[in-house]
């Protein structure tokens, strides 16, 4: 794959991992440092050289957000300066720049370094007969082997007192091995070579400028020179105004075949940017060309819609120039600009398209005007040319004594999640360890709200109210927050990135303390699938009861804000099947809720299922000592079918103190059964009392158990003390290398949950290379219907550092993992859960996948999880209570309904169908008949409540059962 082709794959690919506003980064500074050229790496972000300190080659690498990863300068024995980068085909980076030999001379300097910039071989050209060797340019073609692009000044001329100059063009091997050295020029002329790209077919493309010896002042021409991979000449032309001065600095590839220059000319007072599409034939004629008053042209890069962005410099007064971006369409029209800049001069000298349809662009910024200080400056645009160079900082804290102002001693308070929005605009962040946050911002007013992590907190003001009056401007705020409790608060979290059968699986069990009080004698019970059997952990723990599968680890005092892991490891039973649901269910205490809870009576219903021999068994008990003061209702999913129907007062209980109950049992038939109850009025928690069964067979049972319906629905495991890791196996010898799982899955092939459940979400990786892997980035970016004020971090292989940024950007970046390949440490995986938004559309469907990012590599991207949001009313399927005509099946759903209520006859052929419809006392209520199997019964005037209904074919019965109507 070309170059061309492969920059625009990889903007396109990053086009969900990135935030899309603009913003500015410097590095650097003190001293004189400068970017001379920028290249987008194959993780997104950018790798950028220049020089440092006006003597080392400067190398830089970001992330897609321009946060420093890593920065390297390297000292020769006299001054250096990196001109031109470009990612190589192995992870890493060439660079090439030049070097001074001397007083007066330069040679030319071309090094290659691995991902993190170490040097791994170098090699340097330098004539000396000739004055000058400069590299401008380089591109890597598709065997790996690179060409530098530049010029070379050498024979001085008597008569004209002036040396001549000539396009350079060198090619190395991928191991620096020089393989030939070409010149292109007459010794009348001055050639210079200033920029290469790659033509689609693989050609090269050499820009640069074009002069005749003892020429008049400003007679200069943009020059082109086409080459095959071999540097033999195809064509090469001049191009410009006649009489002026035009220097070409930058070209790309315009993607039809022709290509695109960008320079400078001195046409109109004060000169100009121009650009120009020359005929890839070589035609002497160019296409257009534009030109961009008082601005002067350096960089040039392709967009994701055909057009281009340039960059260099704007002039601002006589005497400096800012920094400039503009977008043009594919004809040179100009679509957009932004000028930025510091107190000084500012300027770029290189810009690439971004994956969100912004640009970067790289150069230095001078922070004091006529000053001699620069530093290294990375801008970033939006598709509009919008830079955000305005920051809103804040510091989110423990108030103490609640006076709602900062006092000594009261400290941080870290992954906390604020929102910063105005019309049109919303951002998140997520407070450091330091409780700092920090989002740039245009200018404007802005409310800056806080998301604490639970309701034992709040923030003395609930918004908070920012106005930021002026560019490069950085407002502070701060936001106390007072416990409104004092109590702790427990969380646990448990989870294994993939469950193979006849394996070894290590669980990750993370428990936090998110309460404003300490939390004393702290223990943690895990209870595991009697499947799954214990071989150790990384911290004591006891059998309690003994062979109860039941583990208890005394984890002692948690301070609050305070999180803390550990493993265990359990061996799945060879005798499972594949895709059988396994569960691993942990329980931190103490689980008790702080505050009065009105309207409670104190029970809470839980929900137990057994298989039994040769039956299914569900059992509802009230946990408390507390008796149940209401009657509550349950119903039972037999596979993606509702026996019961919500509401149907045949599936009602009321339990007295730690009271239990069979309440529904059945012949074991290979079928997955779960039981959903109603949870006591007034709960203060989030509990779904449910409990599933999957595979109940009698012994002398040959049918296949069905799979795949035990995750659709939720566990009970929605309160922050307790978690259930219940996944579908896979053989011992799986080894994905990514995979992104969504739970719960959701009901039927539309994936359906209901707008009150939240979702969790596990990443799991793998390393199937061939060398170790030492950091993890896991970036997703979540659906609209999801609200990233709600994210929770959950349990992981590693240590992560976790972040919500842009407009609901979940970022997890585990440094240290050093994954080996081939080995069991090879994976990992992240967990967090989220809720939905409220008031989401039904059928809105959630779509989610991830991006891994392993050290610089392109990333990863996941699978895609799907969900469709609807109240489960309106997708549950309920059985009819009797089937009349064998072979028949009839799907009645949403039972219960408000609207309507939709049939399905099947396995019956017949002409007409009938529904007729009695209400309790058997009285008629409607007659319907309908020459479709499918049709839909709408309310109208039917009364509230029970009402029955009859199915016939051709006048035949089919079926009848109860429909509730509400």
């Amino acid at each position: 794959m070309f170059k061309h082709s492969l920059t625009l794959f990889l903007m396109i690919l990053f086009a969900t991992g990135v935030a899309g506003q603009g913003w500015e980064r410097v590095y650097g500074g003190g001293g004189q440092d400068q970017i001379n050229a920028i290249a987008i790496t194959p993780d997104g972000g950018y790798v950028m050289t220049g020089y440092y300190g006006a003597g080392k080659i400067y190398l830089i690498k970001t992330d897609a957000d321009g946060n420093l990863q890593w920065s390297r300068n390297y000292s020769l024995n006299s001054d250096a300066f990196g001109t031109a980068v470009t990612p190589t085909q192995d992870g890493g980076y060439a660079i090439a720049g030049y070097y001074r030999v001397g007083a007066d001379n330069n040679n030319v300097y071309l090094f290659k370094t691995d991902a993190f910039g170490n040097k791994e071989w170098e090699a340097s050209y330098g004539n000396p007969l000739n004055r000058d060797d400069i590299a401008r340019g380089i591109v890597e073609l598709s065997d790996g082997s690179l060409v530098v692009a530049g010029y070379t000044t050498n024979n001085f001329i008597q008569i004209t007192a002036e040396y001549t100059e000539d396009v350079l063009l060198i090619k190395y091997d991928k191991n620096g091995a020089q393989q030939w050295i070409k010149t292109f020029g007459q010794i009348t002329f001055k050639e210079k070579g200033n920029a290469i790209t790659l033509a689609q077919n693989g050609d090269l493309l050499v820009a640069g400028e074009f002069r005749e010896q003892q020429a008049l002042p400003g007679d200069v021409d943009f020059y082109a020179l086409r080459l095959d991979d071999d540097g033999n000449l195809i064509w090469d032309n001049t191009y410009g105004f006649s009489g002026l001065d035009d220097a070409a600095r930058a070209v790309v590839s315009s993607g039809d075949g022709h290509f695109v220059l960008a320079g400078r000319t001195n046409f109109g007072q004060g000169g100009a940017g121009l650009l120009m599409k020359i005929n890839g034939d070589g035609s002497p004629l160019f296409l257009w060309q534009k030109t961009f008053p008082k601005t002067d042209f350096n960089g040039l890069a392709p967009d994701l819609n055909g057009g281009f962005f340039v960059s260099g410099k704007k002039d601002v007064t006589d005497a400096q120039g800012d920094l400039y971006i503009a977008r043009v369409d594919a004809e040179g029209m100009q679509m957009c600009e932004a000028i930025v800049g510091k107190a000084g001069a500012d300027e770029s000298f290189g810009v690439v398209g971004t994956s969100d349809g912004g640009a970067a662009a790289a150069g230095f910024s001078s922070p004091f005007f006529n000053s001699t200080e620069t530093n290294a400056y990375l801008v970033k645009a939006d598709l509009n040319c919008l830079v955000f160079t305005s920051y809103i900082k804040g510091n989110i804290f423990r108030d103490l004594n609640s006076n709602c102002v900062s006092d000594s001693g009261e400290q941080g308070l870290e992954d906390w999640i604020v929102s910063v929005s105005s019309p049109n605009f919303s951002r998140y962040a997520v407070a450091n360890s330091n409780g700092d946050f920090r989002l740039a911002v245009d200018t404007g007013h802005y409310d800056v709200k806080l998301f604490p992590p639970n309701s034992n907190w709040a923030s003395c003001d609930a918004v908070t109210k920012v106005a930021v009056p002026d560019f490069y401007d950085t407002v502070g705020t701060e936001i106390p927050v007072r416990a409104l409790l004092s109590c702790p608060r427990n969380e646990v979290d448990i989870a294994t990135p993939i469950l193979r059968r006849c394996a070894d699986n290590v669980y990750t069990v993370r428990y936090c303390n998110s309460g404003s009080d300490v939390s004393l004698n702290t223990r943690i019970e895990v209870a595991l699938d009697p499947a799954l059997s214990f071989v150790s952990s990384s911290i004591f723990g006891t059998e309690e009861p003994p062979g109860s599968n039941n583990y208890v680890f005394n984890v002692g005092t948690l301070q609050n804000g305070e999180c803390k892991s550990f493993t265990i490891t359990a061996f799945l039973d060879c005798a499972t099947e594949t895709e059988q649901t396994f569960c691993a269910t942990a329980h931190i205490y103490p689980d008790t809720f702080c505050g009065p809870s009105a309207g409670w009576d104190g029970s809470i219903v839980g929900a137990r299922a057994k298989c039994d021999g040769d039956s299914v068994r569900m059992y509802l008990r009230n946990k408390t000592t507390l008796p149940m003061t209401n009657v509550l209702g349950y119903v039972i999913a037999e596979d993606l079918v509702m026996l019961t129907a919500p509401g149907d007062p045949d599936y009602q209980f009321q339990l007295g103190p730690l009271g239990e109950e069979e309440v529904w049992n059945h012949e074991a038939n290979n079928k997955t059964y779960r039981i959903i109850a109603e949870q006591s009025p007034g709960y203060p928690g989030a509990s779904y009392p449910t409990a599933a069964v999957e595979g109940c067979k009698t012994d002398t049972s040959t049918n296949p158990i069905s799979l795949g319906f035990y995750t659709m629905f939720p566990e009970d495991d929605a309160d922050a003390f307790v978690e259930s890791d219940c996944q579908e196996s896979y053989e011992t010898d799986y080894n994905s290398a990514y995979l992104k799982r969504g739970h719960p899955k959701g009901y039927d092939v539309a994936h359906y949950v209901s707008p009150e459940t939240d979702l969790d979400f596990l990443i799991q990786f793998r390393n199937n290379g061939t060398d170790t892997v030492h950091t993890v980035i896991v970036r997703d970016t979540l659906s609209s219907a999801l609200d990233p004020t709600t994210v929770h971090p959950g349990a992981a292989s590693h240590a992560y550092d976790f972040e919500v940024y842009g407009q609901g950007i979940v970022q997890f970046t585990l440094p240290n993992v050093n994954l080996a390949p081939g080995s069991s440490a090879s994976e990992g995986f992240v967990k967090f859960r989220v809720s939905q938004k409220p008031n989401v559309e039904c059928e809105t469907k959630i779509l989610n996948s991830a991006a891994i990012y392993f050290d610089f590599n392109a990333p990863l991207i996941t699978n895609q999880t799907f969900h469709t949001i609807c109240n489960q009313d309106s997708f549950l399927v309920v059985q009819s209570h009797e089937i009349h005509l064998p072979g028949a099946d009839v799907r009645v759903y949403p039972n219960p309904f408000d609207h309507l209520v939709t049939f399905e006859v099947m396995g019956v052929q017949a002409h007409t169908y009938g529904l007729h419809v009695y209400d309790a006392q058997g009285r008629l209520l409607s007659n319907a008949f309908f020459n479709h199997p499918t049709f839909r019964l709408f309310r109208h005037q039917l009364p509230t409540g029970v009402i029955f209904y009859r199915l016939t074919a051709d006048g035949k019965p089919v079926a009848s059962g109860k429909l509730i109507a509400q």
